[in-house]
């Protein structure tokens, strides 16, 4: 009786660590192609490790710093027709040419040290201009 009830502590045990471990742990979909969107890194961008690739539309420029600028969303820069109704912003530091509001971008790099949300990218990949948000 003592081995059953001791096997038996021993499952529940080994079960509820891994239910913890599926249930709390931080689950992450990466696209087919590997390209996260904006919305992919929103809740928890600590989550990425390494250098990930990013896609959004640029939505304005630091005022300040010509190198810094922030990216949206794609889908809802393309619902809203505007960029400055977006719920969250990724501020992208690149020391290359900037690209200009309403390109689509892939940005590769990977997340500043220290915890702060600041997208490093190495790479600047425009693939494509929106122009409905043009002239507002």
């Amino acid at each position: 009786m003592k081995r059953f009830l001791f096997a038996l502590a021993a499952v529940i045990i080994v079960a509820g660590i891994a239910f913890t471990g599926i249930s709390n742990g931080k689950t992450v979909t990466i696209k087919k192609d590997g390209i996260l969107s904006v919305n992919d890194i929103q809740a928890d961008h600590s989550a990425y490790k390494g250098v990930i690739t990013i896609t959004g539309v640029v939505a304005k420029k630091h005022p300040s710093d010509p190198k810094v600028f922030a990216i949206v969303e794609t889908a809802e820069a393309k619902i809203c027709k505007q960029t400055g109704c977006a719920r969250f912003y990724l501020p992208v530091h690149h020391e290359g040419k900037t690209p200009v509001e309403w390109d689509e971008v892939n940005v590769t790099g990977s997340f500043a040290e220290g915890g702060q949300l600041l997208f490093k990218a190495t790479k600047v990949e425009v693939l494509r201009h929106l122009t409905f948000g043009e002239g507002k």
